[in-house]
């Protein structure tokens, strides 16, 4: 399926667009859920921080193309590979922090493949976009289930634009954020309780 026009949406750049609203995860979203992964690993202070880093894949926004190499799973972990190896060599204190991190970036380019076409795999691949979708319906007969998974390739687009918009808060990213302050402020209060 190279076509993203059906099921009542149309693709505009690299997000999805399902009427008037695009389901391209916000900043805030991204951010947030970097920041609750970051918190498993360090404390609150410097998960705020290291939350940052889920970020700079779309640093390529700036340059006016969204979704670029800046999203490859490929190149990152080209360039990945050497420092992390290069961490654990000098001293293994930071090997789980340079884990972190890695895997904070790799969830942002997680997250956008459920959303557009996202080069994932490039240059081995074209762009990728994963649609899942569970249905429900409960009728007088029963109660029925219909699971969907649509795997598209598109070929990446790597134009610069004109202008490149995408959102940087959405309902989704604020209810993200509201969730991971409720966690991190849970987690404070406990710990300052068992002191």
């Amino acid at each position: 399926m190279a076509d993203a026009t059906t099921q009542g949406g149309r693709e505009e750049g690299s997000s999805r667009v399902v009427g008037d609203r695009t389901t391209m995860p916000d900043l805030l979203a991204h951010y947030a859920s970097s920041v609750l992964v970051a918190r498993v690993r360090v404390d609150t202070r410097i998960a705020l921080l290291i939350g940052l880093v889920g970020l700079i894949p779309d640093i390529d926004a700036l340059l006016r193309i969204h979704r670029w190499i800046t999203h490859s799973l490929v190149l990152v972990a080209l360039i990945a590979t050497p420092l992390v190896i290069l961490v654990y060599w000098r001293g293994r204190r930071y090997f789980g922090l340079a884990l972190t991190i890695l895997l904070i970036y790799t969830l942002h380019l997680l997250l956008d493949i459920f959303t557009g076409p996202t080069p994932i795999l490039y240059p081995l691949a074209d762009s990728i976009w994963v649609r899942i979708q569970v249905n429900g319906a409960s009728t007088a007969t029963g109660i029925t289930v219909t699971p969907s998974i649509t795997v598209a390739t598109v070929k990446p687009d790597f134009t610069r634009r004109e202008t490149v918009e995408g959102p940087l808060v959405t309902e989704t990213g604020a209810i993200i954020a509201a969730v991971t302050a409720v966690i991190l402020l849970l987690d404070y209060f406990i710990k300052a309780k068992n002191q």
